[in-house]
């Protein structure tokens, strides 16, 4: 988070505690809410990025769904699991089914309402990843993260899917980055 957010959350946060205190019910919360911006515990997130904290990133290799017009923010399909866990074939072929479904080129579309619906939410926002549905991940942890890159620096597979390279906070959530090609070009052989 910025210092402009923290700060912000901060005087909200000070705000509900003087309002809290004055109530019977809320006095407690109020206090330590006042005590939290005393210590000056708002401006924790601040300091809790991957940029600060290398080892958590990993890196990920995931295939391009969709790009948007911009030609900068994407949707990309991808998984933290070691590649010996998966055929990055299947893969490959996965997200370009996916970017079919979405253009509503896909067989027996009728039947994919829910993955439809999911890659339609197709606004960008930083950082967002979500997990596939089961039926379409085999069983794998697979996610479509909403990421920011630059179109030239990918790789193309046989199946014609682009291939990109990140540096990605593993789980559920966290921070992902673009890294050029080159980076990973003599690690990752397609």
């Amino acid at each position: 988070m910025s210092l402009g957010m923290c700060l912000a959350a901060g005087v909200f946060l000070g705000c509900m505690g003087l309002c809290m205190v004055p109530t019977i019910v809320w006095t407690l919360a109020g206090l330590q809410a006042l005590w939290s911006v005393a210590r000056l515990q708002f401006l924790e997130p601040m300091n809790d990025n991957a940029a600060k904290h290398p080892e958590r990133l990993m890196p990920l290799v995931a295939h391009l769904v969709i790009i948007g017009p911009d030609r900068q923010h994407a949707l990309a399909l991808g998984t933290f699991l070691p590649s010996n866990r998966y055929s990055v074939d299947w893969l490959a072929q996965l997200a370009r089914w996916f970017g079919e479904v979405y253009v509503g080129k896909a067989a027996d579309l009728a039947s994919h309402a829910e993955l439809y619906t999911l890659l339609h939410d197709d606004m960008y926002r930083p950082d967002r990843r979500r997990c596939v549905p089961e039926r379409y991940s085999n069983g794998l942890e697979l996610y479509l993260f909403d990421v920011e890159l630059n179109i030239h620096e990918s790789q193309v597979t046989t199946y014609g899917t682009p291939l990109f390279a990140f540096a990605a906070e593993p789980g559920e959530k966290g921070e992902i980055a673009a890294l050029p090609w080159f980076v990973v070009k003599d690690a990752v052989h397609v």
